[in-house]
């Protein structure tokens, strides 16, 4: 596993463009096998887009936690393995034809990305 982010790596890694949190997700899906998302008793949370809906992805707990304020209040961080993500997540959110904001800061809604461009670039992982 990498080394913990400070919380200055962490704020910088925040300010950066949605192509260098993209690319900072897939290194660290890849090496912790683990992707995370936000949960509450209603399941995963959606956010609609001017593309459609939306499901939001995060490299850590921490990163996706800051989400869990105001309307997303009642939401928590839940794990998902890698391999369900690819093998169960990825193709269903495909056939529906949702896209998924990757590593979204707190400013905009993150990296927009089809199941399938995800897929390949953690399909070496």
């Amino acid at each position: 596993m990498s080394e913990e982010l400070s919380l200055d790596q962490r704020i910088q890694l925040l300010a950066s463009p949605d192509d260098v949190r993209l690319e900072y997700f897939v290194k660290s899906v890849k090496e912790s096998k683990v992707v995370w998302s936000l949960s509450n008793e209603d399941g995963f949370v959606m956010v609609e887009t001017d593309e459609g809906d939306c499901v939001m992805v995060w490299p850590d707990a921490d990163f996706a936690a800051q989400w869990a304020i105001d309307e997303w209040d009642d939401c928590e961080p839940v794990e998902v393995s890698l391999e369900t993500f690819q093998s169960m997540w990825l193709p269903s959110l495909e056939q529906d034809n949702i896209t998924l904001a990757v590593f979204p800061n707190i400013e905009d809604e993150g990296k927009l990305s089809s199941a399938a461009e995800l897929k390949a670039l953690l399909a070496d992982a």
